[in-house]
């Protein structure tokens, strides 16, 4: 390996190594709660080095949404190709969110929590636009993949699919919210999916 192959290899690792210590910061600590020296210590570096990397606190944390995002997308995706009827697909990307949700518990807080308990209730008078922007793409693409199967079950009416999945996204958040942590919480998850599931297609009629 040459020198520059080693030294680009030594960057992306130590990018990989910021992102990690900033996870765990935010995930902690809350985003307001977290600095960068705090995250330039957990990850061993100097504070400037950090800046190398990235301008801002800001930047970090939606770096990471990002990441978050394009995790959830995956899942969901691969649940979307699968050959099988619509409803069937709809109750497997219920599922993937509920697993994301218990198996990426730090990307799903950043994702859905971490920012709307600290700033009543939203993010965007905070971070730049064009950053905002970047985030609501690839939610807008997970929004998309299931507005896609709705369509596939005979949702005829763009509008509806689209207020569907944005309900259904906001009482997934809600039982995640209350219950992730809850010793009855898989039993009220199954039971959420069931009454989430009829309800979608009993909407269906009312297009």
């Amino acid at each position: 390996m040459g020198t520059r192959e080693r030294r680009q290899r030594e960057a992306d690792q130590r990018r990989r190594d910021i992102l990690e210590a900033a996870q765990r910061q935010f995930w902690h600590q809350g985003y307001a709660g977290t600095s960068i020296p705090q995250i330039a210590r957990a990850a061993e570096l100097a504070p400037g080095t950090i800046y190398l990397y990235f301008p801002s606190k800001e930047a970090l944390y939606v770096e990471l949404l990002l990441q978050g995002y394009d995790i959830l997308r995956q899942r969901l995706a691969q649940e979307a190709q699968r050959p099988a009827p619509a409803s069937e697909k709809a109750e497997c990307l219920l599922d993937v969110f509920f697993g994301y949700a218990g198996e990426y518990p730090e990307y799903y807080d950043i994702i859905f929590f971490l920012i709307q308990r600290e700033r009543n209730g939203g993010w965007e008078g905070t971070f730049p636009e064009e950053a905002i922007a970047r985030v609501r793409v690839q939610e807008g693409l997970c929004k998309g993949i299931a507005a896609k199967i709705l369509e596939d079950a005979g949702f005829r009416d763009a509008r509806h699919r689209a207020e569907t999945v944005d309900a259904v996204w906001s009482m997934l958040s809600g039982v995640i919210f209350h219950f992730a942590r809850d010793p009855a919480g898989a039993r009220i998850m199954a039971r959420a999916k069931e009454l989430i599931l009829a309800a979608i297609f009993a909407a269906k009629t009312k297009q």
